[in-house]
């Protein structure tokens, strides 16, 4: 009887020091938090929010980003602005396409496509999504169209002032606010006027750049 008694503390102790090791099961349920949460911050590192941080809720960058080309109209009626020669395109638009393309994170020689429209069909292109920018001939309160801003202003025909304006769809505006921040930097670091001074200024030597600091 001594003998089984012994024995059944015995195993009473291991189940004990078992149940005991398994019984909140917290050590096992505290390491999947924290693997979760370094699972979530390699996220975001890997994601590089950097320049496109306040973009993750932006449908226009999901859908551009989804397609991975970033579709920009060009007026039909502004060559000296951008024209198509050997079936390439060219002009100051076309590197201010660039630009954009690059603060969106999208590489320009291989994500960026362009579609010539006249002026009748502008505001429709970008209303329906057949463009996600449109660069010149539109104007502020062209209906379908959300201004973002100038990306160049000259001079008209009799002295007065000409903006030429960047728009898109409007309701997005985490993607109108990036395209500007886009713009204004591109001003600040000197990539407009290295623009400017590469396809424009020989044509249009009054050209310069926006201001963008109001809405």
């Amino acid at each position: 009887m001594r003998g089984r008694a012994i024995s059944v503390a015995a195993v009473g102790a291991v189940l004990g020091a078992v149940l005991s090791g398994c019984g909140g099961g917290g050590a096992a349920q505290q390491s999947f938090p924290d693997r979760g949460t370094g699972a979530a911050s390699s996220t975001v590192e890997r994601s590089g929010a950097g320049s496109a941080d306040e973009l993750p809720e932006s449908p226009a960058v999901a859908e551009i980003r989804r397609r991975g080309t970033l579709l920009v109209g060009v007026p039909t009626d502004a060559p000296d602005f951008v024209r198509r020669s050997e079936g390439r395109y060219r002009g100051f638009d076309v590197r201010i396409a660039r630009i954009i393309a690059e603060g969106l994170g999208l590489d320009p020689r291989e994500q960026l496509a362009f579609r010539r429209l006249p002026p009748g069909m502008r505001s429709g292109a970008v209303a329906r999504g057949s463009v996600d920018v449109q660069l010149g001939g539109i104007e502020r309160g062209t209906e379908g169209v959300r201004v973002v801003g100038p990306y160049v202003v000259t001079t008209g025909s009799a002295g007065e002032r000409v903006e030429r304006f960047v728009g898109v769809e409007p309701g997005d505006e985490r993607f109108r606010a990036r395209l500007r921040t886009v713009l204004g930097e591109a001003v600040s670091d000197g990539s407009w006027q290295r623009a400017a001074e590469r396809t424009l200024l020989e044509r249009r030597p009054s050209a310069r750049a926006p201001e963008l600091s109001g809405q």
